[in-house]
């Protein structure tokens, strides 16, 4: 009988643990743009935007930026610092990137965005895919 309660008790307690998986509540908009002929993405997450990501890719390495607050500052502006960068791009430290005027009630098709690498600016503009 000890034997039949404690299999049982196992086996509901497994069956019960499994399923049990954690929800997303936020979407993902994506927007690309070319940024000196390489690819720029960037991964918006609506609601969360500390899981945002925006990564830019080309032949002599990738850039990896995430924002460091989660929340817009007073004229809608939203920054991205360096995160992780390979290649040629492993020493820019002081890279940033600032997403303009993101703060509406809806994310607009287009987003303007400044980049800097500590020694110029770029700006260039992402297009929602």
């Amino acid at each position: 009988m000890k034997k039949t309660l404690t299999t049982l008790s196992l086996l509901l307690t497994l069956f019960c643990i499994l399923p049990a998986k954690a929800q997303k509540a936020y979407d993902m908009i994506t927007y690309q743009a070319t940024f000196y002929g390489n690819k720029a993405v960037l991964k918006l997450a609506g609601g969360y935007l500390l899981a945002s990501k925006l990564s830019i890719r080309s032949k002599l390495g990738t850039q990896e930026f995430l924002p460091p607050g989660g929340e817009p500052d007073a004229r809608g502006d939203l920054r991205f610092d360096a995160a992780q960068a390979t290649g040629r791009f492993k020493d820019n430290k002081g890279s940033w990137v600032l997403i303009k005027k993101i703060d509406g009630p809806e994310y607009p098709s287009r987003i303007m965005a400044i980049y800097w690498d500590g020694k110029m600016q770029k700006t260039f503009v992402f297009h929602q895919r």
